[in-house]
């Protein structure tokens, strides 16, 4: 199965909308926007209790289970905010996101139909790609989003951001020095 990530700001935004009208549509759209904020892989998204979160110092602690090890993750002030809301009636033992990850591959299936991306392109690890590209072209640092994404080396990066000789070339054309 091919997985891509979206390369359009205003698809996302479309998507986190699409989201928000569902019944659960705050957590629905706060869990997708938490998995674009922190690059995670769904599995290790939905094993974070409330208390590996603090908000005082805007991280959240996450065992990444293909490493065995903990990140700590800085969280945006926008996605810390709707953390604290969405988690104040929790307990600190609760998941933040206490669903099955073959739920979160439907939603995000139902949000890809929503704004009509062909559903078989993406997936809810398209997330993950998704904060990569962006993470990348924000800055064009392949070693830093190397990093980010938890890659070894910087060729496995370009191929998991889908970045082709087409896209390199468009942006040479669009580079003049005079």
């Amino acid at each position: 199965m091919v997985c891509e990530p979206i390369k359009d700001k205003e698809i996302v935004k479309e998507i986190l909308e699409a989201l928000r009208m569902r019944r659960n549509g705050f957590r629905d759209a706060l869990f997708f926007e938490f998995l674009l904020s922190t690059a995670l892989r769904v599995s290790d998204a939905l094993s974070i209790p409330k208390k590996d979160i603090d908000f005082i110092e805007g991280t959240v602690r996450v065992h990444i289970s293909k490493t065995k090890g903990f990140k700590i993750i800085k969280l945006n002030p926008p996605i810390l905010k709707d953390l604290h809301q969405y988690t104040k009636d929790m307990r600190d033992t609760d998941l933040i996101f206490p669903f099955k990850r073959q739920w979160a591959h439907k939603m995000m299936k139902w949000a890809c139909e929503m704004v009509g991306l062909d559903k078989s392109r993406y997936s809810i690890h398209s997330t993950k790609k998704t904060a990569g590209w962006f993470f990348y072209i924000s800055q064009f640092d392949i070693v830093k989003t190397m990093h980010f994404l938890g890659h070894r080396d910087t060729k496995e990066t370009m191929a998991y951001l889908m970045i082709h000789d087409e896209e390199v070339n468009q942006q040479l054309a669009g580079m003049s020095w005079r």
